[in-house]
C-alpha cells in the first residue's frame, strides 16, 4: 500500500502566496523572484493555489496558470504540490492534470463546500480524483472550515493507495497521531504554523505554512532541530516564531504576509477583494515584530 511519492514529501513547504498587479490581475512575472526567495531560505518545497494563495479568489485559468508559473520557476528544486480544491469536481479534475503536465509532485484538495454535501457526495469526489488525476493526492482536512468528513472518512481515504497523506489544518493533534499511526507510510503534514512542532512532535513529517513565506528558515531551522533531539531549540524558534504570528492574525495573515514580502524585496500586491490593505499602524506594528524576530536570525 505504499505509495512510491510518499517518501519524497514531507518537509517545510510554503504554502505559496500568489502576486497581484495594482489592477488586481494575477502577476505571473512576480513568480520567480517570490519562488527564489524562498529557496534561498532552504523551504523544502511549495504549496501552490492552497488558502494562503487566494485560491478561490481567483478562476480555475488563472490557478492553472500559476501552478505552471512555480513549476517553471522551481526547475525541479523543491517538492511540489498543487492544491486544486474546488466547489466543482470538474474544476478539480481539470486542474489535477494541468498540475501533471506541469510536472508536480503531487495534488491536495480540500472538500467541496457551501453547498450541503453528504458524506458520500464527499467522498465520491475524492475518489474521482484518485481514479482521474494521475498524480498522488494529499487529503486537505481543514475541518473547522469545510466539510462533514468524519475521522473514519478520512482513515478509510488512507486506505486508498494513491492517497499519499493529508495537510491537517487542526488543533486536534491527536487525530494527526492516529492518521500515521493507520497509515505508517502515508505523509502527513501540520497545518498550523503556531503549532509546527507541536505537529512534529505528534508524528508530523512536515509542515505546510503561510508564515513560511517570510520566515521559512526558521521553520527549517527547527524541524533539524527537532529531529535531531535539540527540543530546547525547537521549542525558542517556535516561540520566537509565535511573537510574530500573533501580530500577523491581529492584523490579518494573508495582508500581512504580502506586506512583510514585500519589505523583502518582492512584491506580491494586494489581497483580492473582500481582503483589505493594511492601515499604516497595523503596517508599523507587524515590520517592528518582523524586525524584531529577524535581530538574530534563524541560528
Amino acid at each position: 500500500m505504499t505509495s512510491p511519492a510518499t517518501p519524497r514529501l514531507g518537509g517545510i513547504l510554503s504554502a505559496l502566496v500568489t502576486p497581484f498587479r495594482p489592477d488586481g490581475a494575477v502577476n505571473l512575472d512576480a513568480i520567480p523572484a517570490l519562488v527564489e526567495l524562498q529557496l534561498a531560505q532552504g523551504v523544502h518545497g511549495f504549496y501552490v493555489g492552497g488558502s494562503t494563495g487566494e485560491a478561490f479568489l481567483q478562476t480555475p485559468q488563472e490557478r492553472i496558470d500559476v501552478l505552471r508559473e512555480v513549476a517553471r520557476a522551481a526547475r525541479g528544486r523543491g517538492r511540489l504540490i498543487a492544491h486544486v480544491g474546488a466547489i466543482a469536481t470538474q474544476d478539480s479534475l481539470r486542474m489535477g492534470a494541468a498540475a501533471a503536465e506541469a510536472g508536480y509532485d503531487a495534488v491536495s484538495a480540500i472538500p467541496p463546500f457551501y453547498y450541503d454535501f453528504s458524506r458520500d457526495d464527499l467522498l465520491a469526489h475524492y475518489m474521482r480524483l484518485v481514479e482521474e488525476v494521475s498524480l498522488p493526492l494529499i487529503v486537505y482536512n481543514f475541518g473547522g472550515r469545510v466539510g462533514r468528513l468524519t475521522a473514519d472518512d478520512l482513515l478509510r481515504l488512507l486506505d486508498e493507495p494513491k492517497v499519499a497523506g493529508v495537510k491537517h489544518t487542526s488543533q486536534d493533534l491527536y487525530l494527526l497521531e492516529r492518521f500515521k499511526r493507520h497509515r505508517p507510510d502515508a505523509v502527513i503534514f501540520n497545518g498550523y504554523d503556531e503549532m509546527c512542532l507541536a505537529g512534529l512532535a505528534m508524528g508530523a513529517d512536515g509542515a505546510i505554512g503561510t508564515t513560511y513565506n517570510v520566515m521559512g528558515d526558521l521553520f527549517v531551522a527547527l524541524e533539524a532541530a527537532f529531529r535531531v533531539g535539540d527540543l530546547p531549540r525547537a521549542r525558542a524558534l517556535q516561540v520566537r516564531a509565535n511573537t510574530l504570528i500573533d501580530v500577523l492574525i491581529e492584523v490579518g495573515v494573508f495582508p500581512g504576509t504580502k506586506a512583510l514580502l514585500k519589505a523583502l524585496g518582492v512584491d506580491c500586491g494586494e489581497c483580492r477583494a473582500p481582503f483589505r490593505p493594511l492601515s499604516p499602524d497595523q503596517s508599523q506594528r507587524l515590520q517592528a515584530a518582523f524586525a524584531a524576530i529577524r535581530m538574530t536570525g534563524a541560528d
